[in-house]
């Protein structure tokens, strides 16, 4: 009877507004803006619509993930616990489904033995996403290396990845990443400048191009027209893409580096009102006005 009624009592129009891809939708945009509370609320309202799709639990688990960053201890277990069952429930519903898989490797990564955690099936399921992706392989397999602290094999896997795929925004992101943390800036810089003329209009090879222009203290000028263009794109904010708080951040650095406080301050306040959870432009913005 219970469910007569609601159907009854509740107009067609608003049922509609609570579909599953709506819901996903709505949770999508939150965890842009970083609001796993929200995000996590709309996940759960998708899968109860369509209990189904793995791209909701998928996203589910990520959502219950970023909420256990801050959660206390106790919590933090039962989040982890949940976002692992997510993440199971993603690979059950599609076993090719690499996110899930990467979800699951960095669980047994990170969470203790007690907890379930377990490099030997960290490795299975790197081994199981390179059998789907290659290059998201080599990334998974690089994670698990600098976690047990091989630097030699991290960068393997790394510079496989961007060898195998030199055309990859991804790959390029993972190599970057790794020469900044080894203090390998001119190697970072002269690889983005490679990359960006190959594709000019690639936004996240832009975004890096102002990132190294910060770490070498070099060719401000065009680290910031990278960083401008990035800002006058459509695509911005895309799925995929480097998101608007992103880029006024990177470009409130690049504005710091040159000297320019009064405009790296705008840039971090915008920054921070398309997300007030962006952590490192509050940290930026109070440094610079330390």
């Amino acid at each position: 009877m219970r469910v007569v009624r609601f159907a009854v009592l509740v107009p067609f129009g608003v049922l509609m507004a609570q579909s599953g891809p709506e819901h996903y939708r709505a949770g999508r945009a939150a965890m842009v803006v970083n609001d796993a509370d929200a995000a996590a609320a709309a996940f759960e309202r998708a899968i109860a619509a369509e209990p189904n799709r793995a791209e909701y639990h998928l996203w589910m688990a990520r959502a219950v993930g970023t909420q256990a960053i801050n959660a206390g201890t106790i919590r933090q277990a039962f989040l982890a616990k949940r976002a692992k069952n997510e993440f199971e429930k993603t690979v059950q519903l599609d076993p090719a489904n690499v996110g899930g898989r990467e979800g699951m490797m960095q669980f047994y990564v990170f969470a203790p033995a007690m907890f379930g955690g377990s490099m030997a099936k960290a490795r299975g399921e790197a081994d199981a996403i390179a059998a789907v992706n290659p290059m998201r392989g080599h990334f998974a397999h690089a994670m698990i290396a600098q976690r047990e602290k091989d630097q030699g094999t991290y960068e393997r896997e790394v510079r496989a990845a961007y060898a195998e795929n030199p055309d990859s925004a991804s790959a390029l992101s993972s190599l970057t990443t790794m020469l900044l943390g080894s203090k390998r800036a001119d190697e970072a810089a002269s690889t983005v400048e490679r990359f960006v003329a190959r594709h000019p209009a690639d936004l996240t090879a832009l975004l890096w191009m102002g990132r190294v222009a910060v770490a070498t203290g070099r060719q401000l000028d065009k680290g910031e027209q990278a960083l401008r263009a990035v800002l006058a794109s459509p695509q911005l904010g895309a799925d995929g893409m480097p998101s608007a708080p992103t880029a006024h951040f990177r470009l409130g650095e690049l504005l710091a580096k040159r000297g320019a406080n009064a405009d790296a301050k705008r840039e971090y306040e915008t920054a921070l009102q398309l997300n007030p959870r962006l952590n490192a432009a509050k940290k930026a913005l109070a440094d610079l006005k330390s």
